[in-house]
């Protein structure tokens, strides 16, 4: 098993259009696109993901597509899967959701702290995204985690543990070789000016690397 691409969208960060920068990035290979605009209305972000929906099906596309806290969108839309922060993963909300709600998506959680990542384990999430590994523009200013810091998350989780911020062709290998369970990336992909060609080379540089993860990311067989 390999681990997986996560593209997730800026609106403030892509050189084509942002809809196109997304379907070419899953012309790439990303397994995961993730639509995250926080500020967005919840009808905007419906129809993103139903056109993105409907893209992905007309290209025969498999990427498949998550949401950003809309928990009602994800519903909706029938998507893959859910991202929601650490501060919006108490397990009511989980069990809200596969019970209640009949959810059988995947549930992701940010977490910043290995503690953080263990509470989001214990409240039921599939998936954490840790981060920021590297200096980012996304988080300008704040210190970095580092591999050490996402190699002890990974070794502590029985769950998939995806690793984001300032990730790229120069340090991936170092990232994979922590046993993550794949990457997430903005701007190395949406930011480029042929995100086909960013997103076929990090799926490449993953499909090269000798560091197989720990766990798999299970979403790409629901």
């Amino acid at each position: 098993m390999n681990a997986v691409l996560h593209v997730i969208s800026d609106k403030h960060r892509h050189h084509l259009p942002l809809f196109d920068a997304l379907v070419e990035a899953a012309k790439g290979g990303a397994d995961v696109l993730q639509i995250r605009e926080k500020k967005a209305p919840a009808q905007e972000t419906y129809s993103q993901v139903r056109q993105l929906q409907q893209a992905l099906s007309e290209e025969r596309l498999s990427s498949r597509i998550f949401v950003n806290d809309r928990v009602d969108i994800a519903i909706a839309t029938d998507i893959a899967g859910v991202h929601l922060a650490a501060k919006s993963l108490p397990t009511p909300v989980v069990d809200a959701l596969r019970q209640q709600a009949g959810w059988s998506g995947q549930i992701g959680c940010s977490v910043h702290s290995l503690e953080e990542a263990q509470l989001a384990e214990q409240a039921g999430a599939d998936y954490v995204t840790f981060g920021h590994i590297f200096a980012s523009e996304s988080h300008p200013g704040l210190p970095p985690r580092g591999v050490f810091a996402l190699q002890r998350v990974v070794e502590a989780l029985s769950i998939p543990v995806i690793a984001i911020g300032g990730i790229d062709q120069t340090n991936i290998d170092t990232v994979l070789a922590t046993g993550c369970s794949g990457i997430a990336v903005i701007g190395a992909v949406l930011g480029a000016k042929n995100p086909r060609r960013a997103a076929a080379q990090l799926k490449s540089a993953i499909e090269k690397s000798k560091a197989r993860p720990k766990v798999e990311f299970c979403a790409l067989h629901n």
